[in-house]
């Protein structure tokens, strides 16, 4: 009861601010929303147990283990639950929100919130899952039971996809599903204390337990992490444009505006020495050209080649970067493209002035220092 009564209290709070389902979602993530209107959602329990992916240690390809790592090591577990904690409740003193785990502002990107009628029939939806199973992999009313036995029912990856999961085996889908969450926030929220979104798909999946790595999963292929690294920054840059569109129209201050910007810059920076890559000349200042100039970032996800070191080497020809967003995109880089044993050592005392902890006291100068150990392996 209580995890309708929460479903239904933020469906209300939603109306209340004249905001649909839909409309508080980001951008990406309402697109497949749309698309997959007609399909319901199940329940986590559904996922769970230990003879689907609930296994206690991983069986094969998949490992059937999958809700076993999440659970323990995927931050994805906890995103609902931190809203009660000190820090959230301190974010919504500032913004006047009693209850950040009511809040639309938050659910939106904690957790999700499903109205009853998109929930099948026999089922539970709870919010208090945070960012569980379907919340990434879409609604599974009408796949979750066949692809449990797919060999039984004749049924295939491709034909769950028709019918309402999201493909994540496919990069862009992939890195599209995580910067709708991970690259929109409102610039209200940062000014009341949250943290600033700074997102690198390879770097932050490998921090998340990666529950789906098992010897079949293209994960595991020869250059997937580079295919993924230069997907990852094309959407990312479509995402961090669109942030900035929200920010300018919403007539955030001049200090958020500016970080929203030198976040979308960090992106572009990289990709201008991607082969083929149509960077945009500059970013835009308002908000339809913003929009225009991610729709056309966007296009080009599934189009550019793998990065490779050779990138490194055009990074390496260039000064360090002197503030916190271009400085984090370019360590990562370096740590998702490198190949190179000896210098991994560098790579790595260079990312530790760029975690997110750091970003209040980020140094340019000492990270200069350190960057140019990175610089001679690469030049």
């Amino acid at each position: 009861m209580k995890d309708l009564l929460l479903t239904a209290v933020a469906a209300a709070l939603l109306a209340a601010a004249g905001l649909s389902m839909l409309d508080a979602a980001p951008p990406l993530e309402r697109a497949s929303r749309e698309e997959r209107a007609d399909h319901k959602y199940t329940s986590m329990a559904r996922c769970n147990t230990k003879d689907c992916h609930g296994a206690d240690a991983a069986k094969g390809s998949p490992g059937l283990n999958e809700y076993t790592v999440w659970k323990a090591k995927d931050p994805h577990a906890k995103a609902f639950t931190t809203l009660y904690k000190g820090p959230s409740k301190a974010m919504g003193a500032a913004m006047g929100i009693a209850k950040v785990f009511e809040s639309p502002k938050c659910l939106g990107c904690h957790t999700k919130v499903v109205p009853l009628d998109q929930v099948a029939a026999g089922q539970k939806w709870s919010v208090q899952n945070g960012v569980s199973c379907e919340v990434c992999h879409g609604p599974g009313e009408k796949w979750i039971d066949p692809h449990a036995t797919p060999k039984e029912k004749d049924w295939s990856h491709e034909k769950s996809v028709a019918v309402g999961m999201i493909d994540l085996r496919e990069a862009t889908a992939w890195a599209a599903q995580c910067a709708s969450c991970h690259l929109q926030i409102e610039h209200d929220m940062v000014t009341a204390g949250h943290p600033r979104l700074h997102f690198e798909l390879v770097d932050y999946n490998d921090r998340t337990g990666a529950h789906w790595k098992t010897e079949k999963h293209p994960s595991m292929e020869p250059g997937f992490d580079a295919r993924a690294w230069t997907t990852g920054q094309v959407v990312s840059l479509a995402e961090a444009l669109r942030n900035l569109g929200k920010s300018v129209k919403a007539g955030a201050p001049e200090n958020r505006l500016k970080e929203a910007r030198e976040q979308a810059a960090a992106y572009a920076s990289l990709l201008k020495h991607v082969a083929g890559f149509a960077a945009p000349a500059e970013i835009p200042a308002d908000q339809a050209k913003l929009e225009e100039a991610a729709a056309a970032v966007e296009k080009q996800a599934k189009t550019l080649a793998a990065a490779d070191e050779s990138l490194l080497a055009k990074l390496a020809a260039e000064e360090a970067p002197k503030e916190f967003s271009a400085a984090r995109q370019v360590a990562l880089a370096f740590r998702a493209l490198s190949k190179k044993a000896d210098a991994k050592a560098a790579i790595d005392a260079l990312c530790v002035h760029i975690a997110a902890k750091n970003e209040k006291t980020f140094d340019a100068a000492k990270f200069a220092a350190d960057y140019e150990a990175v610089r001679k392996s690469f030049k």
